[in-house]
């Protein structure tokens, strides 16, 4: 455990706007300017520096292979260049330079990725990924490519990592994650979102608790419009006892801001100490299991001022002492 504050990497900088969509979309660069404003006035003020701003780092075609079809990816190259119609039935339109701009969602979590295993630093965010709706063969949910996703992959086809664990706290259900691994169970998932019922994309019921030789790795937890902290509390420390159980060797955190009161897509009601909670316990079990290791991503969320006080809370507390 660390007696002292932790290193802590987040990937930030012009390119960091790139991945937004046009047209009053939900999704565009400005849900993010009051927490990237945050974040550079924090390690402008912070004398031991032990938060970093790490430069956008684009991702290549073959790393995208490591989740995605070959298909798929040329067929998002292609609009890129015409920058019209839709990636998916709707949610996700095509814009020029869409190929370009969802490279650099995934190379900054594969290069945060590489940093932790590398020692270079302790925890990495990467606040502009987190897209986990977009499937092995199409886009879904405003995600175009699934950096969470490929993160896994590589942790565990490239790295040779045996198991590590995936906690996903948006609102909405990681489905391209789930989906992509449910058979794999090497893929510990544990998933806390409002239920299906009632938001897109209509998944993650607590049924759904893997296949084959998986069944028994994902645990889904749907939570009622309204629920609050403490609902979210008690949700979440299942999470934590099944990861802990699971001893994976990394850990990764999707941290979408959008289940704050007042986001204007979803109905749920935390405050920003659902998300330092979140990463106050992860950091704290990621030096007992896995020496640190934890790799968080951005996600939803999107009301500015909720995706700043999210995600700047993420961020001091994976840079916080440990016990």
């Amino acid at each position: 455990m660390k007696s002292g504050g932790c290193r802590v990497g987040v990937s930030w900088g012009r390119e960091s706007t790139l991945y937004s969509f046009p047209n009053g979309h939900p999704l565009n660069n400005g849900r993010t300017e009051a927490f990237g404003a945050s974040l550079s006035e924090m390690v402008s003020s912070e004398k031991e520096m032990r938060v970093s701003i790490i430069p956008p780092v684009i991702a290549r075609e073959e790393e995208l292979l490591l989740f995605h079809t070959k298909e798929y990816v040329d067929f998002v190259r292609s609009s890129s260049e015409t920058g019209t119609g839709f990636l998916d039935y709707g949610d996700t339109p095509s814009f020029k330079g869409v190929y370009e701009a969802a490279l650099f969602t995934v190379g900054n979590s594969l290069n945060g990725g590489q940093l932790i295993f590398e020692g270079k630093v302790d925890h990495f965010f990467n606040p502009v990924g987190g897209l986990h709706h977009a499937r092995r063969d199409r886009a879904g949910g405003f995600c175009v490519f699934n950096d969470c996703a490929i993160a896994i992959s590589r942790a565990i086809d490239k790295l040779g990592m045996k198991r590590v664990a995936y906690v996903d706290i948006d609102a909405h259900h990681g489905d391209g994650v789930y989906y992509g691994f449910e058979e794999d169970p090497r893929v510990v998932t544990g998933d806390i979102h409002e239920d299906g019922k009632y938001l897109y994309p209509g998944t993650g019921s607590a049924e759904e608790i893997g296949k084959g030789e998986a069944k028994g790795t994902k645990l889904n937890i749907p939570l009622a419009p309204g629920s609050s902290d403490e609902v979210f509390f008690e949700a979440f420390d299942k999470v934590l006892g099944f990861v802990k159980a699971s001893k994976p060797e990394f850990i990764f955190l999707q941290c979408g801001a959008d289940g704050l009161k007042g986001d204007p897509l979803t109905h749920l009601r935390y405050s920003p100490k659902a998300h330092a909670y979140a990463a106050m316990k992860l950091h704290e079990l990621s030096h007992l299991i896995c020496e640190g290791r934890i790799l968080a991503m951005g996600g939803g969320g999107y009301n500015p001022r909720n995706v700043r006080d999210a995600w700047m809370g993420v961020v001091r507390e994976l840079s916080s002492k440990t016990n």
